[in-house]
């Protein structure tokens, strides 16, 4: 009897394949895409947004707009320009005022201060309508020569609208030996906006009333304006000596108040335009200019003042409130 165990299990030889045996063959190469650049990624984008939003449909291609429906499009973008047209108007000769408002505020502002700091009257003078037809102008007082050059001319296309600052004396004159001198040039306010006629009309001692009405307070407030004083400047600046001519003026004096002595002082403003009669080449002639204000009658009807203290010589807006 055999007694040696038997089994049905066979060895297998499995192949042994080192790691850092070659490679029999060559190693597939895998090509790379090449890199897209921006545009051409926003290209594909949108055209997969394009499909989204317009998914072409079975048969059927894209198009483009008709020419009817391109000519409703433009009918309607002028319907309604044509109805904005009048708002965009106003918005700008809002703009004008306010910026002229505010040009005014900060003139007077400075004459303020300048007539503290050099101890000296500041005075604020404006250019008249016509000043050419002044005596002062035609026949100049002894010694002196009537005013001429570019710069007259030029002052002729900014009547209503021109002031200056000018000081007669300063820090260190001579007692009796006073050398005057412009602080400014000639200012101009924006256009659409001018010195109301009546200020230049009332003259010395004369005065008009002018309401304003807030709604929120339920109150009229009677604003007396009074005419400006006028006074010989030298015209219309140092660089033309002997010349003089009578300008209005609103005076600041050292101590920080007005010359005025328990008297405000206003500059009213108007809306509107002014057309200055000019020759073939365009210069201005010396002829009275056309006024028009828009709407008419505002300067009185809705006021735009500005007030100067008489004791502070501080200007505040003064106008309509309404609620």
């Amino acid at each position: 009897m055999n007694l040696t165990p038997t089994s049905d299990f066979v060895p297998r030889h499995l192949p042994v394949r080192w790691v850092d045996s070659p490679v029999i063959g060559p190693l597939p190469l895998r090509r790379r895409k090449p890199r897209r650049t921006s545009a051409e990624k926003m290209i594909t984008c949108g055209f997969r947004m394009e499909r989204r939003i317009f998914p072409m449909l079975p048969g059927r291609s894209l198009s483009a707009f008709t020419l009817l429906e391109l000519m409703v499009v433009i009918a309607i973008i002028g319907f309604i320009a044509a109805l904005a047209l009048p708002h965009v108007g106003g918005i700008g000769q809002a703009n004008s005022m306010t910026t002229a408002t505010r040009q005014l505020l900060d003139d007077v502002g400075y004459a303020r201060q300048r007539a503290m700091v050099s101890r000296s009257t500041v005075y604020m003078v404006f250019l008249p309508p016509m000043f050419w037809t002044n005596n002062s102008y035609k026949s100049p007082p002894l010694g002196y020569q009537t005013p001429s050059g570019s710069q007259v001319t030029n002052l002729v296309a900014h009547q209503y609208g021109a002031y200056a600052l000018v000081s007669l004396s300063s820090v260190g004159d001579q007692p009796g030996r006073h050398y005057p001198h412009f602080l400014t040039d000639w200012k101009t306010l924006p256009s659409g906006v001018f010195i109301a006629p009546f200020e230049f009309e009332l003259g010395h001692y004369n005065y008009t009333h002018l309401y304003t009405t807030n709604t929120l307070a339920g109150t009229i407030i009677d604003n007396v304006i009074y005419g400006w004083n006028t006074n010989y400047f030298t015209f219309p600046s140092l660089t033309t000596p002997n010349t003089l001519m009578p300008l209005p003026y609103i005076g600041f004096t050292p101590q920080g108040s007005l010359t005025t002595q328990f008297t405000n002082q206003y500059i009213a403003l108007a809306r509107g335009s002014i057309l200055y009669p000019t020759d073939t080449n365009g210069i201005p002639l010396f002829e009275q200019p056309i006024l028009s204000e828009n709407p008419p009658n505002n300067d009185a009807s809705n006021p735009n003042l500005i007030q100067i203290d008489w004791m502070t010589a501080r200007a505040t807006l003064v106008q309509n409130r309404l609620q």
